[in-house]
C-alpha cells in the first residue's frame, strides 16, 4: 500500500475521486450537516427549487443570504441593523460584506452557490502550500495526498456546498498561516510577512470571531522573537485593525453576549474540545505505532510520558466533576456516539482524556506551543454549542505546521495510507448515515 501511495497514478486518482465527491455533493445538494436532525425538506430552499433535508448549514444558509441582499440595498445597514435583533446572524460580517458587493453574486442565489463552490476548491491547495512550508524533504506526492483529504471532510463539503462563511474564515485563516510559516523560515527578519500575517488573521476573525485566539499564540512568538521597536510597531498595527471590530461590538452586544449562554460550561467545553480533536489525531497515533513497531523503536515511556501522562489526569479530573452539556446539538462525532446514541458515557471520557492526552505529546516543548495547545481547549468555552465544524478543517492544519514535526515525521514517512484511508471512512460513514436516514 505505501509503494502504491507513492505512484504518480495512484495520487492523481485518488485527488480526482475526492474533487468528484465534493462535486457530487454539490451538484445534488447532499446536506451532511443534518444527518442526526429531522429528515424533512428546507421550506425556504424548496421555494428557489432546491430539495434539500432542512438543519444546519442549509438552514444558515438564508440568514447568510439574506443578511447579504441587506447590505446589497445599502451598505449603510451594516451599522442600522443590529445582530441577534434585526438578523439571526451572530458573527462578524466581513463574508457577508465582500459577497454584497460582487453584484452579479448579490443578485443571484444559484451564481453565489456555485461560485462560492468553485471559491472553496482553493482551500487544500493553500492546505498543500502550508504543509509544503514544514515538511519540504516529504515526497510532494504524500503532501498532495494529505491535502486532498480536505475535500471528503464531510464539514467541508457541506459548508462548501450551502455557501457558508466558515469557508470564507478559513480561507483567510489559511493564507495568514502560510505567511507566518514565511516569517519563521526568515527567522524573523522579514518583517513584511508579520503584517501580511496579521491582516489575513484579522480577515479571519472578521468572518469569525473565535479565529483571535490565534493572536495569543501568534503575538508570544513575536514577543520571543522580535526586537522591541518592530514588534511596538507591529502591536500598533494591530490595534489599528481591531478599532473597527471594537467599534461593531460596542453597537451589537449580542456578538459577545449572545455566545454567552449555559449550553454548556467551561471545564465541560474543554472535554468536549478534547473529545473532537481525539478524534483527528487516531490516524496519526495510529500511524506512529505502526511506524515504530516496523522500526523495532517503540518506547512506551516515551508513548505515555509519566510527565504528559500526569497533567493530563490532573487536567482531566479538574474537568470531569462538573460535566454538562444540554441537548443533542453539537459536541462532536463522539459525544453523539457514546453519549447520546449508545450510553456509553465513560467511552466519551475516555476520548476525552486522550484527547488531552495527545494534544500535549504531539506539542512542541516551547511555551508558546503549550500556550496553543491550552487555546484549542479552552476557546469554545462561553458557554454555546461546542460544534465539532469549528475544528474542520482548522486543526488538522494547525496539527500539521505547528506541532512537532518530528513525532508527526514518524506518522507520516511510512504507513500514511491509514491517513487516507480513516478520513474516507469518515465521509463513507456520513454518507451512509445520510442517505439512510439513521
Amino acid at each position: 500500500m505505501d509503494n502504491l501511495i507513492q505512484k504518480k497514478v495512484f495520487v492523481y486518482i485518488f485527488c480526482f475521486f475526492c474533487i468528484c465527491s465534493i462535486t457530487i455533493s454539490f451538484i445534488y445538494k447532499i446536506n451532511l450537516s443534518n444527518i442526526f436532525g429531522e429528515i424533512a425538506p428546507n421550506a425556504y430552499l424548496l421555494q428557489k427549487k432546491i430539495y434539500a433535508k432542512t438543519g444546519g448549514a442549509v438552514s444558515d444558509l438564508m440568514t447568510h443570504w439574506e443578511y447579504i441582499q441587506i447590505l446589497r440595498s445599502d451598505i449603510t445597514n451594516l451599522f442600522s441593523f443590529e445582530m441577534g435583533v434585526d438578523t439571526k446572524l451572530l458573527n462578524f460580517p466581513l463574508h457577508h460584506i465582500i459577497f454584497s458587493q460582487i453584484y452579479f453574486l448579490a443578485d443571484n442565489f444559484n451564481n453565489y452557490l456555485f461560485f462560492f463552490f468553485c471559491f472553496s476548491l482553493t482551500i487544500p491547495f493553500l492546505v498543500y502550500l502550508n504543509i509544503s512550508e514544514v515538511f519540504e524533504n516529504l515526497n510532494k506526492r504524500t503532501l498532495l495526498l494529505i491535502s486532498s483529504l480536505i475535500y471528503i471532510l464531510p464539514i467541508f463539503q457541506y459548508t462548501s456546498i450551502w455557501g457558508n462563511n466558515h469557508i470564507t474564515a478559513i480561507f483567510f485563516f489559511f493564507i495568514g498561516t502560510l505567511f507566518h510559516l514565511k516569517l519563521k523560515k526568515s527567522n524573523f527578519v522579514k518583517i513584511r510577512y508579520v503584517y501580511l500575517s496579521i491582516i489575513f488573521l484579522s480577515f479571519a476573525a472578521y468572518t469569525k470571531q473565535f479565529y483571535v485566539f490565534f493572536f495569543v499564540y501568534f503575538f508570544i512568538e513575536l514577543l520571543l522573537n522580535l526586537k522591541l521597536k518592530p514588534f511596538i510597531l507591529v502591536s500598533i498595527f494591530t490595534i489599528l485593525l481591531s478599532i473597527p471590530g471594537i467599534f461593531f461590538i460596542v453597537i451589537n452586544p449580542l456578538l459577545y453576549l449572545g455566545f454567552n449562554q449555559e449550553t454548556t460550561n467551561f471545564s465541560s467545553s474543554v472535554l468536549v474540545s478534547s473529545s473532537i480533536c481525539f478524534f483527528y489525531l487516531i490516524p496519526f497515533i495510529i500511524q506512529n505505532l505502526l511506524n515504530n513497531f516496523r522500526n523495532k523503536k517503540i518506547n512506551v515511556k516515551e508513548l505515555f510520558n509519566i510527565k504528559i501522562t500526569t497533567i493530563s489526569f490532573i487536567v482531566f479530573f479538574l474537568c470531569f466533576p462538573n460535566f454538562y452539556y444540554e441537548g443533542n446539538i453539537g459536541a462532536g462525532i463522539f459525544y453523539k456516539l457514546f453519549y447520546l446514541i449508545l450510553n456509553y458515557k465513560i467511552i466519551f471520557f475516555i476520548t476525552s482524556f486522550l484527547g488531552i492526552y495527545f494534544i500535549f505529546f504531539f506539542t512542541r516543548n516551547n511555551i508558546q506551543s503549550y500556550v496553543l495547545s491550552l487555546l484549542l481547549l479552552c476557546t469554545f468555552s462561553s458557554g454555546f454549542f461546542v460544534f465539532q465544524k469549528y475544528f474542520e478543517p482548522m486543526f488538522f492544519l494547525i496539527f500539521l505546521i505547528y506541532f512537532d514535526k518530528e513525532k508527526i515525521l514518524v506518522c507520516l514517512r511510512k504507513n500514511n495510507y491509514v491517513l487516507m484511508l480513516y478520513f474516507l471512512t469518515y465521509y463513507i460513514s456520513i454518507n451512509y448515515i445520510y442517505f439512510f436516514g439513521i
